[in-house]
């Protein structure tokens, strides 16, 4: 019977850690340099998540607001979009604050 020899753990991490990298530009290991680029990456992603999850919100309420105007004003979908869309651009304000006071109130505002 033949017994093959693998390294222990403990030797594989001292081969790892006799080979440790050179120190990087200002002052860094390679793997500090890459830790910090790892979590850089990660607070980009969670930015985005944040993003993602407003942007998600908004086109929620927006929604609600198209379906208000779809049963007061008997339009279709794409139509009372349209009109919260003008309504937004004719009275300077953003389309999301204005689709908070359609289901707030039911209706379009008028300009104050």
């Amino acid at each position: 019977m033949t017994t093959t020899h693998h390294p222990s753990p403990d030797h594989a991490h001292q081969s790892q850690s006799a080979a440790a990298p050179w120190p990087a530009a200002g002052g860094q290991t390679e793997i500090e340099a890459l830790i910090l680029e790892m979590l850089q990456q990660l607070d980009d992603a969670g930015t985005k998540v944040g993003h993602l999850e407003r942007a998600l919100d908004h086109s929620r309420d927006i929604g609600a607001a198209v379906g208000v105007l779809m049963a007061g004003h008997k339009l279709k979908q794409a139509d009372a979009f349209e009109l919260l869309r003008e309504t937004s651009q004719e009275q300077n304000r953003k389309l999301y604050d204005l689709a908070l006071a359609v289901i707030d109130t039911g209706e379009l505002p008028t300009r104050d």
